[in-house]
């Protein structure tokens, strides 16, 4: 084995491939705007909405009715 980290095979030549490549994958943000956090605030949104829907047919008003308090 070299110092670069390649293997010769027994006729001398280098093989690149013996060693797998480095990645640069990054690490992945647990804050801020990622796909997480979306999916995560369109399905809460959704529930909102249905909620709303659902409370406005039980009590047969409107959502400025309820807001409103009238």
């Amino acid at each position: 084995m070299t110092a670069n980290g390649y293997i010769s095979d027994d006729r001398g030549r280098i093989d690149r491939f013996a060693v797998e490549p480095k990645t640069n994958a990054q690490k992945k943000s647990i804050f801020g705007f990622n796909k997480d956090a979306e999916r995560y605030s369109g399905r809460l949104a959704m529930i909102g909405f249905f909620g709303i829907l659902l409370f406005e047919l039980a009590t047969n008003m409107t959502f400025v009715q309820i807001v409103a308090g009238t």
